[in-house]
């Protein structure tokens, strides 16, 4: 780390293991099972709200040892992460027959100005689970304004 010390949160580490493990076994398994074994992948559902929490305590600590201005701030999590998301989307609107549909171009457009979690249709376009890389998307765009009322507070 160019010299400069850092602690690392081994809670948060595990949390956030925890939370893709849950996530995955509910992914794999629940569709297959029933009853009480059902009701207890459920809980990989609560790993994304973990998940996406141990993130936010990243961002805000990775702030905290080296701060950006907002747009240094986004061009970084704009080339790291939109970008891909954006690639991954366009090879998929490529292939035909995955997620036929017969408003693809809406579907596309809805990734790429990230509003496809507000149109039901769409939500699961190119992949049901690309809602949660536009969804951290979102919250990197509101970062700014946390941070702000964070600082207003007095910290």
């Amino acid at each position: 780390m160019s010299g400069t010390e850092y602690k690392r949160y081994e809670l948060v580490d595990f949390l956030k293991g925890y939370s893709i493990f849950t996530i995955v076994l509910m992914h794999l398994l629940q569709p297959s099972v029933s009853g009480l074994l059902n009701r207890a992948l459920a809980f990989g559902g609560a790993g994304v709200h973990v998940f996406i929490l141990c993130s936010g305590f990243g961002l805000f600590y990775s702030y905290l040892r080296k701060p950006l201005g907002y747009g240094s701030f986004l061009k970084r999590r704009f080339t790291k992460i939109y970008i891909p998301y954006i690639l991954v989307i366009l090879i998929s609107a490529l292939i035909p027959f995955y997620a036929p549909s017969p408003d693809k171009w809406g579907a596309l457009l809805s990734h790429v100005f990230l509003f496809k979690m507000f149109v039901p249709k769409w939500e699961s376009s190119f992949g049901g689970q690309m809602w949660f890389v536009s969804t951290i998307i979102q919250f990197y765009l509101a970062w700014p304004l946390v941070l702000r009322l964070f600082n207003k507070r007095g910290g």
